[in-house]
Parts: structure tokens; sequence; C-alpha cells
């Protein structure tokens, strides 16, 4: 590996970013396909970078793991990595999105988790089918005995097509099984609609109607000439979801903390360490399959603790520092996840997340990312500098990648131009071609 000598990154104020340069280096193991030797980069260790060496850097293409920076070399990698951002002041809710803060809503003020099918249904010891039926949707069986209507146990049902569900027939042996015959009978003469009275309609219509008979009589005109605009109800935002109304006595209280990380480690971060390096060893055996080896102290802080950048508020207006972060998340003061994340002078950039697989059900990985913008658009409010969110590599080969373009407006790094395009402008240029300009001005030149 060629190492070069220390470089100086200039930087305003008369402030320099130290860091050692690499180069390129020969193919290694590709960890989204799982190619051998088809992921190529170039890389730095940077002993020192101010947020704004760092932010130009990103604007490039690199990215940083711990302190060492890299950049992959897209034209020759088997899984090309895109920079996108999302635009904080324009995000919009998809309808997905929309439903999973109503979801984690729901459990925080009830306690009601995700149906996900039946799960408790086991046979007894004595081969019968035992179920629970807290847990299970249950409907009543109603029986005819001597002409009157009698409600039977509630047995289990399923309303999954997909489940393989267990049912159970409760059936008096001792007695015949009766048929159930139904027969149309005639309806009765006269008891039909009054054709002289108007028909039935919904009672939205019936209210637009009176109001164009009211607004036909103040103006004098017929009411077919009155012309009613539908009112278009006012979109929803983020933070509508976010701060939605909590009853007195909740199920489970979510709180996050933001904590400083890199050189200048807070005494929240201290004083919560051991929690944190549980959940990050937790989340990497059961989701990564790493080893407990690979878990250790050291590699989680050299891979996210560790950072090159500088802090302080170095004439910015937001009320944090800029700098290196871990924003933590706490139900019923039990850590849960963390987001590891960077504040630039234009960006809150995700460096990574890792959380309690126990609480998966959440749907963690973007509930969390929906809370970073929140947290970018609250920054934004005091400093318009900060406009983005950058989520990191977006890669359309790979499908655990592609959901980062479900935030919108998203925009991906042209690798030829270095400036940033639509995402759906992108994706069919991407189906074609995994490495491919994303720039179509001036392209012939």
């Amino acid at each position: 590996m060629n190492c070069s000598i220390t470089s100086l990154l200039p930087i305003m104020a008369e402030k320099y970013g130290i860091v050692e340069y690499f180069g390129d280096h020969a193919g290694y193991r590709c960890g989204y396909c799982g190619k051998s030797d088809t992921n190529f980069s170039n890389g730095m260790w940077a002993h020192t970078l101010t947020v704004q060496s760092y932010q130009w850097l990103l604007e490039r293409g690199w990215r940083r793991s711990g302190r060492y920076c890299y950049k992959p070399t897209m034209e020759k990698c088997c899984c090309p990595q895109y920079m996108i951002r999302i635009s904080a002041k324009d995000f919009r809710l998809t309808k997905s999105q929309k439903k999973l803060l109503k979801k984690v809503h729901r459990y925080l003020s009830t306690g009601e988790k995700p149906w996900k099918g039946l799960e408790k249904v086991k046979p007894n010891s004595a081969g019968s089918v035992s179920v629970d039926m807290e847990t299970t949707h249950c409907k009543p069986i109603m029986a005819l005995t001597d002409g009157v209507s009698q409600e039977r146990p509630a047995v289990p049902f399923c309303d999954n097509n997909d489940a393989h569900c267990l049912f159970t027939e409760i059936v008096d042996k001792n007695k015949p099984v009766e048929k159930f015959t139904s027969e149309r009978k005639p309806p009765i003469k006269g008891s039909g609609p009054n054709s002289e009275k108007p028909k039935c309609g919904k009672a939205k219509q019936r209210r637009l109607e009176r109001k164009r008979q009211k607004l036909a009589a103040q103006a004098n005109i017929d009411p077919s000439e009155v012309i009613l605009l539908p009112k278009k109800p006012a979109e929803k935002t983020i933070e509508d979801f976010l701060n939605g109304p909590m009853p007195d006595q909740p199920a489970h209280r979510l709180e996050i903390k933001l904590v400083k990380s890199g050189d200048e480690l807070s005494d929240s971060f201290h004083s919560t360490f051991k929690q944190s390096l549980a959940v990050y060893s937790k989340y990497q055996m059961s989701v990564h399959k790493d080893k407990p080896a690979d878990c250790n102290k050291t590699t989680f802080e050299g891979f996210l603790v560790d950072s090159p950048l500088e802090t302080g508020h170095q004439g910015g207006k937001s009320p944090h520092e800029y700098g290196s972060f871990h924003q933590q998340y706490w139900l019923d003061d039990k850590l849960i996840a963390v987001g590891v994340i960077d504040i630039l002078p234009s960006y809150v950039s995700s460096v990574y997340l890792y959380y309690d697989p126990v609480y998966s059900f959440l749907s963690l990985g973007t509930y969390a990312a929906l809370r970073e913008i929140a947290f970018t658009r609250n920054l934004m409010a005091v400093d318009p500098d900060i406009q983005f969110y950058c989520m990191g590599y977006y890669i359309n080969s790979c499908p655990k990648m592609r959901y980062k373009a479900n935030f919108s407006p998203s925009f991906l790094l042209c690798p030829k131009t270095y400036t940033w395009q639509p995402v759906e402008n992108c994706r069919p240029k991407l189906e074609c071609n995994a490495y491919s300009r994303l720039d179509e001005t001036n392209a012939g030149k």
C-alpha cells in the first residue's frame, strides 16, 4: 500500500486538517454482493479535520469510518456507491412512513405491538390444541337450539391468507347436526321506498347541497350555477406525527438524548458507555452475525466513538456544537438504539445506527432516519445553513440499500460532475448501468 506524506487541507481562519493519504489499493471483498475481490476505494487516515473540510470531502463522495476516510473507485467496483442526501425543508412523508410513525406512537401510548399472526398456538401434552385467547383473534360461533340463538365458546380464526392457522371445531356428538335453510321471501307490497321522497345520499353530499342552496339564495341565482371547490386538507408534517397528543399515563416513555463523542467525550457519554457497547454487541451479533470477539471495546471505539472532526460552533448559528454525536434512544430508562451522526455546517450526516434486536418490531432503522430528519429540520429553524440530511451511500443494485430512495425528495451525487441529481431521474440510468453519469448537462463535452 502506497502511503504518501502527511497532507494539509486548508480551511477558513487559518485552520488545517491533517491526513495521511493511502491511494488506491487492490480489490477486496464486497460486503453487499459477497464477491471476493471486486471492491476498490481510495483511503486516508484523518488525524484531525475541521467540519468544513469534511463537508467538502462528503460533497466529493468521501465518507468516514472512525478516523479512516474512504471514497469508492466507482468505475471499478461491482456495487457502485452514490452519495445520497435529502432536502430537509421539502421532506414529504410517504404513506408507509406515516403508518410507521402511527405504529410507534400507538405502542408508546397504549403498549400495543404490531400484529404478526398467530404465534402462541401450540399442541399440549394430550395432543390437542391450546390457544392463548388474549393474543389470538376470536369470533363467537352462533348455534340454534330449539329455535333460540345461543353463543358457543369462541374459537380462533385467522384473517391472513398467508398464515398457517389451526382451527378447533366444537361439536356435540349426542345431537344431530341441524341443517340451515334460507328461503327468499317475497317483499310485502307497499314496503318499498317512497318515490316521492328524495333518494338517500351520503351525509357529505347532503351538506354540500344545503350549502349550494344557501349560497344560491344569497346571490339570487340558480343553484346549478354555484360551483363548490373542494377543500384540500393541510398535509401533516413529520412534526405533527412525532408530537401527537399522548395520554396522561402513557404505556411507555421515549426520550432522545444527544451526547458528544470524538476526542471530547461528554460526561453523559462516559456514564452510558457500557449500555451503548452492550447494545452495539447485540446488534452486530444478531443482525450482521459478527463473532463476540469482533464486538469488543477496542473495535467499538475505533469504529463509532473516535472521530477526526473538530468541535465548536465555528461561527454557525446552530444551538449545538458541530462535530460527532451519539443520539441515544431511551425507552423507559432503557437504552434501545443509538444513531451516530455528524453535525456539519450544511448537513446532518448519518454515520451508523445500531439497536437492540428485541425492539426490531418498531422498525427502528426507518424510525431513526425519520427522527434524524426531524432533528435536521429543528436545527434548520435556527441555523438556515443546515439544509440537508445525508444518509451515506445509495446502491441501486443492493435491495437492502434501495430503501433510502423512499425518502423524498432525495438526490444522488453524480460521480463525474459532483452535482446533485433527483433520484427519480437517476434510477432509469442505474437500471441499465450500475455505474453511470447522472448529470446529463454538457455530457458530450
